[in-house]
């Protein structure tokens, strides 16, 4: 075998571990809140040591990054697809497609309340999150270009993606509230969003 053979196959090897840590880490944060998962829990998932976890990650805020970069990329492709779509996308369907991908993937919308308010990232971390955040804003603000909506595209986009992460901090885990019936309000809300920024 090769010695590039043989470096290729434990890079593979490295990512095959890496996605393992990662699968783990997405299936226990689908059952608990991801803040009370330990790093014990994710290895025994993943069927591999907490030493080899840490090789892979410094600290658990990195491996929820990571986790969150998944799911980021996830809502980035499906609001392409709803974007792309051959009858096009309404600002309505925008804004409900994406309380519904918050609402049915509630661990993504909940690292995003804790990394935008302060998760604990090194410099390095930090300036691979920007990007990430952009992109999903560059989606918000061609809808908002499409709807033709304002003079300043970027900041109705800041603005309309604001409400729509509003809509769910005040109603995702109201109190009395079945899953089903805050997904029908919360879908509600966000097409009154969308009315009131077509009308201006």
């Amino acid at each position: 075998m090769t010695a590039t053979t043989l470096h290729s196959l434990k890079t593979e090897q490295r990512e095959a571990r890496r996605e393992l840590i990662l699968s783990a880490a997405r299936a226990l944060f689908a059952e608990k809140d991801f803040r009370s998962v330990t790093a014990r829990e994710i290895a025994g998932r993943a069927g591999v040591s907490p030493g080899t976890l840490y090789r892979y990650y410094e600290n658990l805020d990195e491996l929820f990054l990571d986790v969150f970069f998944a799911g980021a990329g996830d809502i980035t492709d499906l609001l392409d697809r709803e974007l792309n779509r051959e009858d096009g996308c309404s600002l309505d369907r925008f804004c409900k497609v994406y309380v519904d991908y918050l609402n049915t993937n509630m661990t993504f919308y909940q690292m995003m309340g804790h990394f935008m308010l302060g998760g604990n990232f090194s410099q390095e971390a930090t300036a691979r999150l920007d990007p990430v955040m952009r992109r999903l804003l560059d989606r918000v603000e061609r809808i908002v270009a499409e709807a033709g909506i304002g003079d300043d595209k970027r900041l109705v986009s800041h603005a309309l993606y604001s409400a729509l992460n509003g809509v769910m901090i005040s109603y995702a885990r109201y109190p009395g509230r079945s899953t089903g019936e805050t997904r029908r309000h919360t879908l509600r809300l966000a097409g009154i969003i969308a009315r009131r920024f077509e009308t201006g």
